[in-house]
C-alpha cells in the first residue's frame, strides 16, 4: 500500500513543479508539506489496491474506528476489548505490564508485522500485548489522517489506557509501540499522560508533517517528554521517516537513510526508488520485532553522526542496544551497521 501511495506521486509531479524536478526533489528536508501535499492530491484523484481513499466528515462511532486486540500467555489469541469491558479482568492480566502495538497510514490492526510482533511479544516477554486497529481512519488522505485522525485515535487510546489504569494496570507499566504514523499517534497518547507511560518504541515515525517542530508541535509528535523512557529507530530519514530522532536514545541503522542494506535493488526508474524507500520504512518495524529475542541484539555506538561512526572514531564511547532489552536512558544517538540478510545482525 505504502509502494502504491507513493507511486501515485510520479502522476503529480509536472503540477507540483516541472516535469524535470524527479523524485528526489520530493524527497529532501525542504519539502516536507510538499511530500504530504503530493501524497493527498494522488489520492484524490486515482484508485488504488484498497479503493478510492477517503476524505471528508467521519461519521462512523470511534469505538468502530478505533479497536483493541487483546492477550497474554494464559489467553494467547488475541481478543477484542472494548473500553469499560465487563470482562477487562479475563482478556487481561492486571499482575503483567502490558505493549500497545500499533500500525501506521494504509495498514490495518491485521497486517503481518503487528501479527508477527504481538506473537514473538508473548513467546519472549511474560506481558499482555493489545493490538490498536484504526484500519477506517488510517484509509483517509494523508494530510487529514496525519492532521485529524491520528488526534482521534490517540484520543480513544487515551480514554482505554485510563481505563485499564483504574482497574490496576499503573501507567508505568504500559508500553506503546508504534510505526509510522502510529509512533506519532504513540507520542501524542503520552502528552495526553503527562508523560507517565513506562516506554515508547518509535519504529521510523512518520516525516512529512512532522519534519518541523513549527509544523507539528510538541503535543502532536513524539519526543522525550511523552514517556519515562523513549527509543526511536530512524531507517527512511528525510523521506517517509523524520530527518532526526528525538527520544533518550535514537538509534540510526546504517546512518538511518533509505535504502537500507537489505532494501538495495539496481535502479532504473523512479518506481524502483518508491520500492527501496518503502522498504527502508518497514525494516525498523523487523529490527524491533527480531530483537525482541534476547539472543538477537542490535548493538548501537553513542556517535556524532553515521561518518564518524563509520570512521571508527566513537569506539570508545557508551553503547546501547535496540529494543525492549536495552540499558536504561544512556541518552543520545546511536549508530550500527545491519546486513542485508535476515536477521540483519552484522
Amino acid at each position: 500500500m505504502f509502494r502504491t501511495a507513493l507511486l501515485s506521486i510520479l502522476t503529480v509531479l509536472t503540477a507540483l513543479g516541472g516535469a524535470n524536478c524527479g523524485l528526489l526533489n520530493i524527497f529532501n528536508s525542504s519539502s516536507d508539506y510538499t511530500l504530504a501535499s503530493a501524497l493527498d492530491i494522488s489520492f484524490a484523484k486515482a484508485k488504488n489496491d484498497v479503493g478510492l481513499l477517503l476524505k471528508g466528515e467521519i461519521t462512523t462511532p470511534i469505538e468502530e474506528d478505533v479497536t483493541f486486540w487483546c492477550g497474554n500467555r494464559k489467553l494467547p489469541e488475541l481478543n477484542q476489548t472494548f473500553l469499560d469491558d465487563p470482562d477487562v479482568q479475563q482478556k487481561i492480566d492486571f499482575t503483567k505490564p502490558i505493549m500497545f502495538i500499533t500500525h501506521g497510514w494504509l495498514e490495518n490492526h491485521a497486517i503481518n508485522w503487528m501479527r508477527q510482533t504481538a506473537e514473538d511479544t508473548l513467546k519472549f516477554i511474560d506481558t499482555n500485548v493489545c493490538i490498536v486497529g484504526w484500519d477506517h481512519l488510517s484509509k483517509y488522505v494523508y494530510y487529514q489522517a496525519a492532521r485529524e485522525n491520528t488526534l482521534l485515535v490517540s484520543g480513544y487510546m487515551t480514554r482505554f489506557i485510563n481505563f485499564l489504569d483504574k482497574n490496576g494496570m499503573s501507567l508505568g507499566k504500559v508500553t506503546l509501540v508504534g510505526h509510522s504514523l502510529g509512533a506519532q499517534v504513540c507520542g501524542q497518547v503520552g502528552y495526553n499522560l503527562d508523560g507517565r507511560l513506562g516506554e515508547i518504541y518509535g519504529l521510523d515515525p512518520a516525516g512529512p508533517l512532522y519534519t518541523f517542530p513549527l509544523d507539528h508541535g510538541l503535543q502532536y509528535r513524539l519526543d522525550k517528554t511523552d514517556a519515562q523512557y523513549v527509543q526511536m529507530i530512524l531507517t527512511s530519514r528525510y523521506t517517509l521517516g523524520v530527518g532526526k530522532g528525538d527520544g533518550h536514545d535514537n538509534f540510526y541503522p546504517n546512518g538511518g537513510d533509505a535504502p537500507q542494506p537489505n532494501c538495495v535493488i539496481p535502479l532504473t526508474s523512479d518506481a524502483e526508488m518508491v520500492d527501496q524507500i518503502v522498504c527502508s520504512h518497514l525494516h525498523s518495524t523487523s529490527l524491533f520485532r527480531l530483537s525482541l529475542d534476547p539472543a538477537m541484539v542490535y548493538k548501537g555506538r553513542k556517535c556524532f553522526n553515521w561518518m564518524s561512526y563509520f570512521l571508527k572514531s566513537c569506539v570508545l564511547n557508551p553503547a546501547n542496544i535496540i529494543g525492549i532489552h536495552h540499558s536504561k536512558k544512556v541518552v543520545g544517538d546511536f549508530y550500527l551497521k545491519t546486513s542485508a540478510d535476515s536477521p540483519y545482525v552484522d
